[in-house]
């Protein structure tokens, strides 16, 4: 579980959102829900089977949940496209008011390809979040990943390091790159996942508002609780 006396100060709340494991059961839950009621966090990231378990503890709240999904590489088949709709159709009919998905770079243009074609229908009133490894996106990409974002009408993107390198991974540098290409025209939100708040969410709110403090509004930071 979270550990609330090192990272929650009233700053880092109004930043901060929650990130749910897999293997998380009802109780687990329960107790997430009610922590981010009390900390009055208003986002949490869970599994797809997680979103009916945690729902009736929020829904009188204005909390919103998202569900994450991932998508295989080379996952192109129409087959996979109806079966990832059916399952994010569940997911905001059993209460989530968003979704995350997650692809490679590499897939990024067809999986924007095919889903764009039914955008408007799948996320009427929702949120969509592409999710993306920080460590995959060099640094002439950003401005081709904003084109696709904004194609695909995208609330935002979400950046994960899944693997830090420390200084090997130029983590500074990556985020500079896309502040640079995005900065003079930036319309969605920027969330990361480092899996807790510490040096590298620390270094990415400097860069943000020494750069483009305009953003700090549209920024979230997931902590794995």
């Amino acid at each position: 579980m979270i550990d609330t006396d090192n990272i929650l100060d009233d700053k880092k709340l109004q930043k901060l959102a929650l990130w749910t494991g897999a293997g998380n059961d009802a109780n687990d839950l329960a107790y997430v829900a009610e922590f981010a009621i009390a900390k009055s966090i208003n986002l949490i990231s869970v599994v797809p089977d997680n979103i009916k378990v945690i729902w009736p503890w929020l829904e009188n709240s204005n909390i919103k949940i998202y569900s994450r999904f991932y998508l295989e590489s080379k996952s192109d088949s129409v087959k996979d496209i109806s079966e990832l709709t059916k399952n994010i159709n569940t997911a905001f009919k059993h209460g989530a008011s968003g979704v995350q998905i997650f692809t490679h770079f590499s897939e990024l243009e067809n999986f924007v390809g095919q889903v764009s074609l039914i955008r408007d229908d799948l996320f009427f009133n929702k949120d969509l979040f592409i999710g993306m490894d920080i460590n995959e996106v060099g640094p002439f990409d950003w401005e081709i990943i904003k084109k696709y974002l904004e194609k695909i009408r995208a609330t935002g993107i979400l950046l994960v390091l899944p693997v830090d390198t420390g200084d090997k991974s130029d983590f500074v540098g990556r985020i500079f790159g896309a502040l640079e290409s995005w900065k003079n025209d930036f319309s969605f939100d920027l969330h990361f996942s480092f899996g807790e708040v510490g040096v590298r969410a620390e270094q990415t709110e400097r860069l943000i508002n020494s750069i483009y403090p305009a953003l700090s509004n549209n920024l979230k930071f997931f902590v794995n609780i």
